[in-house]
């Protein structure tokens, strides 16, 4: 811990310097960079929180939902570290109070730690902040790890320093993972036990609407893959169709593929450009393709598209949430396309006609998949 202390002195100044930058570039405000640089807020409002749950982006904020829902008479107090997440946690649970988590850096975490009165601290996913985790365990607040992940790169980035992953993991009271893969790295990894009780991202509201159009909608598309799904669509037999939706990853990229339609896909494709709004397109549609995987990126979560009766198409490149869609493809609820993108177009035609019943297995998988999550509210809330 000293050596990585030492280093956080070294590159605080170009923290601030690229924090700046990122301003600039409107990634960031001078709002988040005064909670996240230089931890200042208005402690007489946050400091008679029980409970803090922290999501770094989007992908995390989802998972939060059930934990919210069941820690037991306490007070929550949201943090994340992204201003879409922000924005998006502000429009889903106004009944809390929201801020950016300052930076790990050590001054920041005591300073905050100093002012606030916590008894848990629940990490989301794959947030491993070192200087926290130590602080908050000297203030004897309860550290909690929900949904864990470490993807194969980064379990294996972390064997080479195993001997401060094991400081970092003495720190944690308690560690859920979000599969049984991820318990047997943490556990390896930490050298201490953790917990699968379900992965906290199934718990969605499934809802399916009793007749859809023959929509497909190509979702969460990588900038990298916006000419590889152009070129899908072009091998589309249109007259089956009755919307092609696109929703980009990033929606500041809307206007950049629109101008790579040309002039007989313009009318043909409809570009998703608002912000938090694609529920409404997984609802329409009777076929979902989930971006992030055409290159290796290591694809996007399936989950909701699914709870919304969707039939999944994949690229080959899913490392992120690979467990979840062999499972899928193993009960005809998904296909991992390895082929020639022609022939992913093809297998989308077949299927956009087809008549697809598959509510009944979409309730027993979620189902299955959450049955456990109250033994991880238990331990939490002791």
């Amino acid at each position: 811990m000293f050596k990585y202390k030492c280093f956080q002195l070294i590159v605080y100044p170009l923290v601030i310097i690229f924090s700046f930058i990122r301003i600039l570039l409107k990634k960031e405000t001078f709002f988040s960079i005064k909670q996240k640089l230089f931890c200042i807020f208005d402690f007489q409002k946050i400091n008679d929180s029980d409970v803090i749950i922290h999501f770094a982006s989007i992908g995390e904020l989802n998972s939060i939902k059930y934990l919210t829902q069941n820690l037991l008479h306490q007070k929550i107090l949201l943090t994340c570290s992204t201003l879409s997440s922000y924005n998006l946690a502000k429009k889903i649970y106004p009944q809390y109070k929201i801020i950016f988590l300052p930076f790990d850096f050590n001054w920041n975490v005591k300073k905050f730690l100093a002012n606030i009165k916590l008894k848990k601290f629940i990490w989301i996913d794959s947030e491993i902040w070192p200087n926290w985790l130590e602080e908050i365990k000297k203030n004897n607040i309860k550290n909690v790890l929900a949904n864990g992940r470490l993807s194969d790169k980064s379990y294996k980035n972390w064997k080479k320093i195993s001997s401060f992953a094991k400081i970092i993991g003495k720190n944690y009271d308690l560690i859920f993972t979000k599969s049984e893969d991820d318990k047997k790295r943490f556990e390896d990894l930490f050298k201490k036990e953790a917990y699968f009780y379900g992965n906290l991202k199934f718990n969605l509201e499934i809802k399916f609407q009793s007749k859809k159009l023959n929509n497909i909608c190509f979702a969460s598309i990588h900038k990298l893959e916006f000419s590889q799904i152009i070129k899908i669509i072009k091998y589309l037999d249109y007259k089956v169709f009755d919307n092609i939706f696109i929703i980009p990853r990033h929606i500041e990229y809307s206007e950049k593929l629109k101008s790579m339609l040309d002039s007989n896909l313009i009318n043909k494709v409809r570009i998703h450009d608002k912000f938090g709004d694609t529920i409404n397109l997984f609802d329409k549609s009777k076929l979902v393709f989930m971006g992030g995987s055409l290159f290796n990126h290591g694809g996007q979560n399936p989950l909701e598209a699914l709870s919304r009766g969707c039939y999944l198409l994949t690229g080959k490149y899913i490392s992120n949430f690979k467990k979840e869609y062999l499972d899928l493809n193993k009960i005809n609820l998904a296909s991992i396309m390895e082929t020639s993108l022609e022939d992913i177009a093809k297998k989308i035609n077949n299927l956009i006609t087809s008549d697809i019943k598959n509510s009944e297995t979409i309730d027993n998988y979620f189902n299955h998949n959450t049955r456990e999550f109250y033994k991880m509210m238990d331990l939490i809330n002791k």
